[in-house]
C-alpha cells in the first residue's frame, strides 16, 4: 500500500510539473530529478517556477528530491542527444548600443598682416629669428589648442620673401606670419580671400607652396581646374569634415587677378559651382562647411547677394557658413533650407587680427560649435560665438589677441584706436550685442 501510495505521489507530481512547463505528449521528462514547491517561508524571485534552480539568487531557496522509478518503468537514455549543461550560465542578451562621436570645432575670421604687425613682430624676434608673431596669440592660444578642429582665414598672401613684404593694399607678409598659426594650434586655412592676387600669380603660387608644406588642410586656393574639383575633405575621429571655400571676384574691389595664362584657381562664387560642388562634398563628407568671403566692406548690415546665396547654400544641404570679409561682425543665426534642413549661418566673424584705425575693427568673434556624428547622421550643436578684441597701444605696437570677457578698462583705454574715437568696454560689447543674437553668445552676455 505504501507502494502505491508514494507511485500516486510521484504521477500527480509530474502531471503538476509537465502543465507548469508546457510538455505535450511528445516530450521527454526526466522523472528522476523533480523541482518541488518552496517550503512555507521561503524567499522567492518572481516567477521562481519557471527558473532553473542554478539561475536564482539563491540556489538553497529551492529543494531537489531524486527517486527511482521501478525498473520495468524507466525509459531508456537517448545517448545521441546531448546532456544539458546544468552549469553553464544564462544566455546573454546583446542589447544595441549607441555610438556617439563628438568634435569641438571653433573658427576665426580675417588674419591680416599689416605692415605695422610685421614691424612688431620683427621687433619680437629672439636671437636666430628675423620675425617672430607667436606672442600674439598667446591669450586665445589654450582655446585654439584644445578644439579638435580649429579654422581660421588668412587673409593676406604669404608669397615669399623673395617678392618683398607689402602691407596695405597689396599684401605680402613674412611666412613666420604662418608658423604662428600652425604653432597656435589651426588645422584648417582658409586664403579665398580678395586679396589672394595681390602679388599676381607669383604671389599665390608661392603661398600655396609654403602651406602645402604645413600640417593644416589648405583650401580656397587651387593650382589647376581639376584640383579646384578635389574636395577637401578633413577626417578626425572617423568623422569627415569636406570643406569649400569661395569670394567674390578679387578684381572687383582690388583690381588683381591672375593672367590668363595661369592654370591656378581663385574660387570665385556662381550659384552653378556651388550647387556642383556641395553635391559632391556631400557625397564625401559627413558634413559640410563652407567659408564665403562676401559682403560689404565695413558695413554692419547684410546686403541682398548674401542674402542670396546664404539661402542657396542651405538649400543645397551645407551644414555651417564661415562668412568673413566685411571685417566686422555680422549677424548670426539658423537658417532654414528645403527639406527642413537647417544651416548654420555667420555673415561675419569679423577680423582675428589687424591693426585697422577703428575700434569696431578690433572686434571679432571666435565661432564654436559641436560636430556630433551617430547612427541618425550628422549634426551641429551648442553653437557660440566668443567675442574677441586685437589690441595695439598708440604706436600700433605690442599686439595681442584677447577674449573680450578679459579685456580690461586699462587695455581699452591705452588702446591706439583712441586716437579716432574713445574706446571702451561698453562700446566694443555694444558692437558684439547689436550684432549676435543672445541665444549664441555666452553667459556673461544674457542679463
Amino acid at each position: 500500500m505504501k507502494r502505491i501510495l508514494t507511485a500516486v505521489l510521484l504521477i500527480a507530481m509530474t502531471i503538476s510539473l509537465t502543465a507548469c512547463f508546457g510538455a505535450d505528449e511528445n516530450d521527454t521528462i526526466d522523472k528522476r530529478t523533480l523541482i518541488t514547491s518552496p517550503a512555507p517561508g521561503q524567499l522567492l524571485e518572481e516567477n521562481s517556477i519557471l527558473r532553473r534552480p542554478d539561475a536564482a539568487a539563491n540556489v538553497e531557496d529551492y529543494a531537489a528530491v531524486t527517486e527511482t522509478a521501478p525498473a520495468d518503468t524507466e525509459k531508456p537514455v537517448d545517448t545521441n542527444t546531448p546532456a544539458a549543461d546544468e552549469t553553464a550560465p544564462p544566455p546573454q542578451i546583446d542589447i544595441p548600443q549607441t555610438k556617439e562621436t563628438r568634435l569641438s570645432f571653433v573658427a576665426v575670421g580675417d588674419n591680416i598682416i599689416h605692415s605695422a604687425i610685421m614691424e612688431d613682430a620683427k621687433n619680437h624676434a629672439g636671437d636666430g629669428e628675423e620675425y617672430s608673431f607667436q606672442y600674439i596669440y598667446d591669450h586665445v592660444r589654450d582655446e585654439i589648442s584644445a578644439a579638435d578642429v580649429a579654422f581660421v582665414n588668412q587673409e593676406t598672401l604669404l608669397g615669399g620673401k623673395n617678392l618683398g613684404y607689402y602691407g596695405y593694399p597689396n599684401f605680402n607678409g613674412p611666412q613666420e606670419a604662418g608658423d604662428a598659426l600652425v604653432d597656435a594650434g589651426f588645422d584648417i586655412v582658409c586664403i579665398a580671400t580678395n586679396h589672394m592676387c595681390d602679388m599676381n600669380e607669383a604671389g599665390l603660387a608661392g603661398t600655396l607652396d609654403y602651406w602645402e608644406k604645413q600640417p593644416v588642410t589648405l583650401i580656397g586656393g587651387y593650382r589647376n581646374a581639376e584640383d579646384y574639383e578635389r574636395i577637401r575633405v578633413l577626417e578626425k575621429n572617423g568623422v569627415k569634415i569636406a570643406l569649400l571655400a569661395y569670394t567674390y571676384d578679387p578684381y572687383t574691389t582690388n583690381g588683381m587677378k591672375l593672367p590668363s595664362s595661369s592654370e591656378l584657381i581663385t574660387p570665385i562664387y556662381n550659384e552653378d559651382v556651388i550647387r556642383r560642388q556641395v553635391a559632391a562634398a556631400k557625397e564625401v563628407g559627413d558634413i559640410v562647411i563652407v567659408n564665403m568671403h562676401w559682403g560689404q566692406d565695413s558695413s554692419f548690415t547684410v546686403n541682398a547677394e548674401q542674402k542670396k546665396y546664404a539661402q542657396i547654400l542651405a538649400d543645397c544641404g551645407v551644414d555651417v557658413v564661415i562668412g568673413e570679409h566685411p571685417h566686422v561682425l555680422q549677424p548670426m543665426q539658423w537658417m532654414d533650407g528645403k527639406d527642413g534642413h537647417k544651416m548654420l549661418l555667420t555673415y561675419s566673424i569679423g577680423n582675428f587680427l589687424s591693426t585697422m584705425y577703428n575700434d569696431y575693427f578690433m572686434v571679432g568673434g571666435m565661432l564654436s560649435f559641436d560636430i556630433v556624428k551617430n547612427q541618425d547622421g550628422t549634426h551641429v550643436e551648442n553653437p557660440l560665438l566668443i567675442p574677441t578684441v586685437t589690441y595695439y597701444d598708440v604706436n600700433r605696437a605690442n599686439l595681442s589677441i584677447y577674449f573680450l570677457d578679459e579685456f580690461t578698462s586699462e587695455l581699452a583705454s591705452s588702446h591706439g584706436t583712441n586716437a579716432h574715437g574713445a574706446t571702451s568696454i561698453e562700446k566694443l560689447r555694444g558692437y558684439v550685442t547689436n550684432a549676435i543674437p543672445k541665444e549664441f553668445l555666452p553667459a556673461s552676455y544674457q542679463s
